[in-house]
């Protein structure tokens, strides 16, 4: 289990590009582009409700807000590419309130030189060339903002802004002004598991996170930081989530 945390740990980064090894993460949206190329093995991604099974040389974009997961099915590297909507400013005032039909990326390893770009001007001749050709590839349709969207948006913003906090279904359903029970039934309709449950996967994340890029920072204290009260919760979640231990994970790194 691999964590993907670099344009999280750099919101205010326009454009990032960098490689992933073994990418699985859970279901989840932000508001960048997100461009993903598989260098290697299998990878299955979920883009709402579509699954794209996707292999060496194929690749995907991802638009602000859509809901998207990573699976390895086979050992795999996956280039990665953020960016901000503010980046392409043509395209995302046409383009805003729309997600394409398909999110397959053809011919994406025509600008592979263009991968590294280290000038706004080369980063904006990748990005527009791959829109450009999307938009001649596949239809576009309105993005559908609708209850289930807006509930699930606050949920998981919630989560992101309080998950090493007292973060409960009852502090989110009060804060958000949704009932507990409606909250709680919505949330597991819309995302396959409970709000509880999705809350661990998250911190356990963050703990994964930190233990490989934070050495010297106590295990207990990574716990305390992930908002897990007692070492021995967050250890039991940790097994159940990742299938090892904090501490032999730490030895293998």
């Amino acid at each position: 289990m691999l964590i993907y945390e670099k344009e999280w740990a750099n919101q205010r980064s326009r454009f990032l590009s960098y490689t992933v090894e073994n990418l699985n993460w859970h279901l989840h949206f932000h508001a960048a582009f997100e461009i993903c190329l598989i260098l290697k093995g299998i990878v299955e991604i979920t883009i709402d409700n579509a699954m794209y099974t996707l292999k060496k040389g194929e690749a995907v974009i991802i638009f602000p807000r859509q809901l998207h997961a990573y699976k390895t099915i086979e050992g795999s590297d996956i280039r990665m590419i953020t960016f901000i909507p503010e980046l392409v400013p043509e395209f995302t005032k046409n383009y805003q309130k729309k997600i394409p039909a398909d999110n397959t990326i053809r011919g994406l390893l025509e600008y592979e030189t263009l991968f590294d770009a280290n000038n706004i001007f080369l980063q904006k001749g990748l990005l527009y060339a791959v829109l450009g050709r999307l938009v001649s590839d596949t239809d576009f349709k309105e993005a559908q903002a609708d209850e289930d969207a807006v509930l699930l948006d606050k949920a998981l913003r919630y989560i992101e802004e309080n998950y090493n906090a007292d973060c409960t279904l009852r502090s989110a359903s009060k804060k958000l002004s949704y009932s507990y029970s409606y909250l709680s039934r919505s949330f597991k309709r819309l995302m396959g598991m409970s709000f509880t449950e999705y809350l661990n996967r998250f911190r356990i994340n963050r703990a994964v996170y930190l233990l490989r890029t934070e050495s010297g920072i106590p295990v207990s204290q990574i716990a305390q930081l992930c908002g897990f009260e007692s070492l021995c919760n967050f250890n039991r979640n940790f097994k159940l989530i990742t299938g090892t231990t904090p501490r032999k994970m730490l030895a293998d790194i």
